[in-house]
């Protein structure tokens, strides 16, 4: 039986490799999945496992950017060649990154040619990381041709979202499909319900209700974010409803009310059904980060359009394209405050229901399905 081994240093077994796997067992393939038994958002061993994959010592690190951290992708990617000399596989796919893994897979293939190497750009390192002062000096430039180079020994390349195909070398383009993200719909329908409530007043303003979901990090853009609430809050009660934690979490809720908002902070919430019912009534999703990442779809945006809210985006590439043809919200550039409000004046926003449609189009399970398919018919 041909063997098909998957690999992914981080935890996206159930979001990006289970449906892929699927696909391969269903073309004769055994699958094998090779994860790190350390979780990089917890920073702690995986207690949890999936019986379905097999873990991989590393070492444990505490601080995203930090030696340890560096030393322990580089673990993984060794340990991982060593895997895939003793499996022999037909078949490597491998996300990216860490950049080492892609070397190590590469690697392997200049010396079994006839295995076939997929790679997944689901994240450019280091180009997504907002320290631009470093990225010209010898060791990002080092990292980044860890990727650059072993990218001309895969027979196909996946990228995350389109931006990042533009980020690689142009004679590399011919063989990249965008496959994006995508998210399961473990939610009731109610979404596609009736939409909007009365009109509400409070203060004698307007009420206009935006909200925050997901990791409040040091790569949002509060400043943005705050100017934006500042100038609405001169015509609209503004509220904020935040999901989510991080290390900015104190001072991005700070922030906030001190540019004019009523903020209500949640927590972090995992359940959709509960996140959906939290989110349902607000106006607008602040889908807003810092412009030295390079990045051009997220996680919080395929969130957003799944409970149907429209974007109040800054976000170029994907995103901001996907905002313009298919008007699910407002694209805003710093300076232009005066369009902003302008545009939520007019209320010509889609519903809720219609960027839901929009949403299982583009990013829900079933199109994720047919993005593989179509980009693996040509190996």
């Amino acid at each position: 039986m041909k063997t098909a081994i998957l690999i992914s240093c981080f935890d996206w077994y159930e979001t990006r490799l289970q449906p892929i796997r699927a696909i391969l067992e269903e073309k004769g393939y055994s699958v094998k999945v090779f994860t790190s038994d350390y979780d990089h958002i917890k920073k702690e061993k995986i207690r949890n496992k999936i019986a379905d994959c097999i873990y991989v010592p590393v070492k444990e690190y505490k601080k995203n950017v930090s030696v340890d951290r560096l030393v322990s992708h580089r673990l993984f990617a060794k340990n991982i060649y060593t895997k895939l000399e003793e499996e022999h596989p037909q078949l490597i796919y491998a996300l990216i990154p860490p950049n080492s893994v892609a070397k190590e897979c590469a690697k392997y293939k200049k010396k079994n040619m006839c295995t076939k190497l997929i790679f997944d750009i689901i994240d450019m390192w280091p180009e997504s990381m907002p320290a631009q002062r470093f990225h010209n000096t010898l060791p990002f430039k080092y990292w980044k041709k860890l990727r650059d180079a072993s990218l001309y020994e895969a027979d196909h390349i996946f990228t995350e979202c389109n931006l990042y195909q533009e980020k690689i070398n142009e004679s590399l383009r011919r063989k990249c499909s965008t496959l994006f993200l995508f998210k399961a719909e473990n939610w009731k329908d109610s979404v596609l319900l009736e939409d909007k409530k009365a009109e509400e007043y409070k203060q004698g303003k307007k009420v206009l209700r935006l909200c925050y979901l997901g990791s409040i990090n040091h790569i949002i853009d509060i400043e943005g974010i705050s100017h934006v609430v500042r100038f609405l809050s001169n015509e609209y009660h503004v509220e904020v409803r935040v999901i989510g934690k991080g290390e900015s979490k104190d001072a991005f809720l700070q922030t906030l009310k001190e540019a004019g908002a009523v903020v209500d902070y949640c927590g972090a919430i995992y359940d959709e059904q509960e996140k959906f019912e939290l989110l349902k009534d607000c106006d607008y999703a602040l889908n807003m980060m810092v412009d030295s990442v390079s990045v051009g779809l997220t996680i919080k945006s395929i969130d957003y359009m799944s409970y149907g809210l429209p974007l109040i985006n800054n976000i170029k590439g994907d995103t901001w394209k996907l905002v313009n043809e298919q008007a699910i919200g407002i694209n805003y550039c710093k300076g232009e405050d005066s369009e902003l409000l302008n545009m939520i004046r007019q209320e010509n926003k889609k519903s809720h229901h219609e960027i839901y449609k929009i949403f299982t189009k583009l990013f829900s399970r079933e199109a994720f399905i047919e993005s593989f398919k179509r980009g693996i018919e040509s190996i």
